[in-house]
């Protein structure tokens, strides 16, 4: 999905200024100018609401309150005298033991009416009666949502036996259920008559609207810490597609998402503007190590986040890193011109050049795929010993095929006009004619036999 946070990155195309950009603060913030003063909204965010709600704590029923609530504390703090936890609600998915400090946290919760409500949008409601009027089906949909989204997340804990292969309907179901029920004007009804119900001057800042305004971010604020773990950010977008059809949800992923984002192209840009000053002074095994080892892996994290970015950051993240790539490649093709390089220096600007190729955006294409023809036509084959471009076996004509071929790449690129543009350095025909002379002095030191003298 194209979002729209963030600044445009300025600076010149291709260096570390034009990756990213500087907008939209932390992200993924819970409770905002909709929910003023419901700090419980941000306080129950994260992979574990389900577990952390005041109901399931206590296993205390959605309409539960004074006398049965003090009855029902004084019953589990007896029980957490002789025992070291307290099971909770026994049908929720989470099957964890509750501490003493946790139940007694929980209790609190009850006590302020901004609070509970919260939570009892997130609990069952089940058989009670909640004075509400509403259609049976509005509580049908609430328990199922809130069924499916808690063995979603306890699944992903840990918790149950679903294996991931079959956890994706799990999520789509969560993401349908509570969109669905979001999108019903009976729930803005229902949580009017529970903040007149609870009849609390607490409540009297508040509206239907601002529980409303809230919950989606709450509902989505898991996928934050989900997707630290490297195996779930393998199933992210997919998991997230379902959230993202529904309306309620459907624009709120970039924000949630942003400070990863930010700290992966943090990571890129300081990556190439190592990468850069690297090269510039020679040390040519640090920089492409610094580009293969940590700006690569930099951006294939990023592309995790991918479905949820603004094209034109991530067409500016795969040109920063395209360009770094090929720029390193085409610098080294000029330094092995003269000095044949070692099997593992070949592999490495080989390796260089096929990643810069792979990731390039369509705008850099036409002038980095011709690079990356040139660098293989040169370097593809190794000589004996493994260093070289060539073949010891192929004798002259060989060696003259794949130098016309050089230098003919070389041509197209320059007759094409693309000269350095967008900051790319592109094979010069110079260097490749320098390429040729020695090469070709190489080969007047043949013996008759046709095989090459080696150093």
């Amino acid at each position: 999905m194209a979002g729209t946070g963030g600044k445009r990155a300025g600076g010149r195309i291709g260096g570390p200024a034009a990756v990213g950009g500087t907008g939209g603060g932390g992200g993924g913030r819970v409770g905002g100018a909709g929910g003023r003063g419901l700090s419980r909204f941000a306080d129950l965010a994260g992979a574990r609401l389900y577990r952390a709600n005041a109901f399931a704590v206590t296993g205390l029923p959605a309409n539960a309150q004074g006398r049965a609530v003090r009855q029902q504390r004084q019953r589990v703090e007896a029980r957490l005298a002789v025992e070291e936890t307290w099971a909770g609600d026994a049908v929720s998915p989470w099957k964890g033991a509750y501490r003493r400090d946790e139940v007694r946290a929980a209790f609190e919760e009850l006590q302020d009416p901004r609070r509970r409500l919260v939570d009892e949008l997130l609990c069952r409601w089940g058989e009670v009666d909640l004075g509400c009027g509403c259609p049976r089906s509005l509580h049908t949909d609430h328990d199922a949502a809130v069924r499916v989204h808690a063995l979603a997340l306890a699944t992903e804990a840990g918790h149950g036996d679903v294996p991931v292969g079959r956890r994706g309907p799990l999520w789509a179901h969560a993401a349908k259920t509570w969109g669905r029920l979001l999108g019903r004007p009976e729930l803005r009804a229902h949580i009017a008559h529970r903040i007149g119900a609870l009849d609390d001057p607490r409540l009297a800042a508040h509206t239907a609207d601002d529980f409303l305004a809230a919950l989606p971010r709450l509902l989505v604020s898991p996928f934050t810490e989900l997707a630290v773990d490297p195996a779930f950010r393998g199933r992210l977008a997919t998991v997230c597609a379902g959230w993202v059809e529904q309306q309620a949800f459907s624009g709120l992923f970039f924000e949630l998402f942003e400070g990863m984002v930010e700290e992966r192209t943090e990571r890129i840009s300081d990556g190439v503007r190592s990468a850069v000053a690297l090269q510039n002074s020679t040390q040519y095994a640090d920089a492409a190590r610094v580009l293969l080892r940590e700006v690569v892996p930099a951006y294939e994290e990023l592309g995790d986040f991918r479905t949820f970015l603004p094209d034109w950051r991530h067409d500016e993240a795969r040109h920063a890193v395209a360009v770094s790539l090929n720029n390193l490649a085409v610098a080294l093709q000029r330094h092995h011109l003269l000095r044949p390089p070692g099997e593992a220096q070949r592999r490495t600007l080989l390796e260089l050049a096929d990643k810069a190729y792979e990731i390039t955006p369509e705008r850099d294409a036409q002038a980095i795929e011709a690079n990356w023809r040139v660098i293989h036509d040169q370097f593809t084959h190794p000589g004996p010993g493994g260093s070289g471009p060539f073949r010891g076996d192929r004798g002259g004509t060989g060696c003259a095929r794949v130098i016309v071929v050089t230098v003919g790449s070389a041509v197209v690129v320059f007759a094409l006009g693309l000269g350095s543009a967008g900051g790319i350095a592109l094979v010069p025909a110079g260097a490749l004619v320098c390429g040729v002379a020695f090469w070709w002095w190489r080969l007047r030191g043949r013996t008759g036999t046709g095989r090459r003298r080696h150093r």
